[in-house]
């Protein structure tokens, strides 16, 4: 299985022959990364066989994106409310109804996609949807947002999933970062070898 980061918080996955792009095109909104185009017009030009989409902000789903694709493919974009489990070939994606970071109105799913290893996507899922969910698949990987990240709580939280890497999104540009996220999150995880911070259109093999 490949993870490649698509931007501020998506990421593209491949697995036993199918592409699924979650969260993958976004807007330029600093400080945080913008898709960039030339991955968007590659995904125009040989569209993902899944779309997903965690939630509609702006710095995670890119609306003009999704009507192309779904003009271009004749399939749906699935969000918030998609249906509990999505078949493709051999690969099975569950979705989470979970709740958005600070914002309990926020319509927001969690994905966990099987294929020849195991992903947890949290979105901007709050750390705590993550206690209890001891009967779902252990996961290879967990992508996770920097909320995971700049607490003991949160961190302890992304290490009980037991992954063996877990995949940082959502940090903004270092140059940019007002509230010294990236010094938190270093200084939290204390260089733990399991987690893994790539950069827009670098590919993880999990």
């Amino acid at each position: 299985m490949k993870i490649t980061r698509t931007g501020n918080a998506g990421v593209l996955i491949e697995t036993k022959g199918i592409k699924i792009l979650i969260d993958g095109v976004c807007e330029h909104l600093p400080p945080y990364e913008e898709t960039p185009m030339s991955f968007r017009e590659e995904m125009i030009q040989t569209p993902p066989d899944v779309l997903l989409f965690t939630h509609n902000h702006k710095d995670h789903y890119d609306s003009e994106f999704a009507r192309i694709y779904k003009e271009k493919t004749l399939r749906p974009v699935y969000g918030a409310g998609c249906p509990p489990e999505i078949k493709t070939g051999d690969v099975e994606i569950i979705a989470i109804p979970t709740r958005h970071i600070g914002k309990t109105d926020i319509p927001h799913c969690s994905f966990i996609v099987k294929g020849d290893r195991c992903v947890w996507f949290a979105g901007d899922a709050s750390p705590i949807e993550w206690k209890g969910k001891d009967a779902f698949p252990k996961p290879d990987a967990f992508v996770v947002p920097y909320a995971y990240t700049i607490t003991e709580s949160g961190w302890k939280i992304a290490k009980s999933s037991g992954a063996e890497k877990i995949v940082l999104l959502h940090l903004p540009q270092r140059e940019l970062d007002e509230y010294k996220l990236w010094d938190t999150t270093e200084a939290v995880t204390n260089g733990d070898l399991s987690l893994l911070i790539p950069q827009v259109g670098e590919t993880l093999v999990v």
